[in-house]
């Protein structure tokens, strides 16, 4: 991506536009990838990586369209430990798509402190990448 300004931008802004969009938890347990983004992500959304772990899917005007963490329960619990216990409780054998709503009445406290975690992780991270 040419615009680090933008890009850094955009990570900050995750939370609050994943908020306003109503953004869920999807972890494709074939691929292992966990996403954090509408149901669907816009089919003109454009993919950037933003660390090793994390992807950003954004806009042509460079709106964050979602997040994507590749090898979520193979690699980046392995690396982030804090989330395995959660990763238990909210993914652990569950088979093929799995679709967790933070928004719903029902998500509880597990999957309210998972999305506050994955935000804080995730601009904590790419600030060490100098993106922030």
């Amino acid at each position: 991506m040419s615009n680090n300004n933008e890009l850094s931008k955009a990570v900050r802004n995750i939370s609050a536009i994943a908020s306003r969009d109503e953004w869920v938890f999807t972890l494709d347990n074939e691929e292992g990838t966990l996403f954090y983004s509408p149901e669907r992500i816009a089919d003109n959304a454009e993919l950037h990586q933003i660390t090793d772990d994390y992807a950003l899917y954004m806009s042509k005007d460079m709106k964050p369209q979602g997040v994507m963490i590749e090898y979520y329960g193979q690699n980046f619990i392995k690396h982030h430990k804090e989330f395995k216990e959660l990763y238990k409780k909210l993914f652990f054998k569950k088979e093929g798509t799995v679709v967790i709503d933070p928004q719903a009445r029902n998500a509880g406290n597990d999957v309210k402190y998972f999305k506050a975690l994955l935000i804080d992780k995730l601009l904590s991270e790419a600030t060490l990448s100098a993106l922030v």
